[in-house]
């Protein structure tokens, strides 16, 4: 296989979570639209606004950082530092503003959303948002390292696992619009832990101020 042909295939499996991801929702959206409304979607898009907008903030920017550095650095030390201390600092602004947000929601519902009575969702919206941003540097990771399988798999588990959850949640427990959130947090949760443990076994932890650095 020449090179041509490989990066091809790549792009194709690198292409597989998006098109599952939307695939999946679609064929779920009719169960989901007859038990909630269209107000409840309306809350659930404002929410999600907010979440990836803070999250995005959060994260500083080093989503990018960390890709555009990552083949700077040619020894596992480097690579380690480099990724967890990217965690280590979006860990920390994640909670500061997990911590903002729980502490002013209702008046931030009220403002974004239009009613007080939506603070939970809003506040469950952005750590859901902000646990799936954690474990984009993992998958950053599996792609700049070729491991195509890896990326795909976790994707796409995560993204099975979210609609199953929030099937479970909003058409059998019937707990609102808050199912579609607790459901993609708890698989984002289960898909980080996993990554999680998979790294801190097979890299060893490494912090590298300089690495920061240069990522910010």
């Amino acid at each position: 296989m020449t090179s041509k042909e490989k990066q091809i295939k790549n792009s194709f499996i690198y292409l597989l979570p998006v098109i599952v991801g939307n695939l999946i929702p679609m064929v779920m959206l009719p169960v989901f639209t007859r038990i909630l409304s269209k107000e409840d979607y309306g809350v659930f898009a404002l929410s999600q606004v907010y979440a990836i907008f803070v999250s995005g903030i959060a994260n500083f920017g080093l989503t990018i950082g960390y890709e555009r550095n990552f083949f700077e650095h040619k020894e596992s030390k480097q690579i380690s530092g480099l990724l967890y201390s990217t965690l280590l600092v979006v860990i920390i602004a994640l909670i500061v503003f997990g911590f903002l947000t729980f502490l002013f929601k209702a008046s931030l519902s009220k403002w974004i959303i239009g009613s007080p009575n939506h603070a939970g969702i809003l506040f469950w919206s952005y750590c859901s948002t902000g646990v799936m941003g954690l474990k984009s540097y993992y998958l950053t990771y599996f792609k700049n390292t070729e491991n195509a399988k890896a990326f795909v798999w976790y994707t796409i588990d995560e993204s099975v696992m979210g609609v199953l959850f929030s099937l479970f949640m909003v058409a059998y427990l019937r707990i609102g619009v808050i199912g579609l959130i607790w459901g993609q947090l708890l698989a984002s949760l289960a898909i980080f832990s996993i990554l999680s443990y998979r790294f801190l076994k097979n890299l060893p932890v490494t912090f590298s101020r300089d690495a920061l650095k240069d990522s910010l």
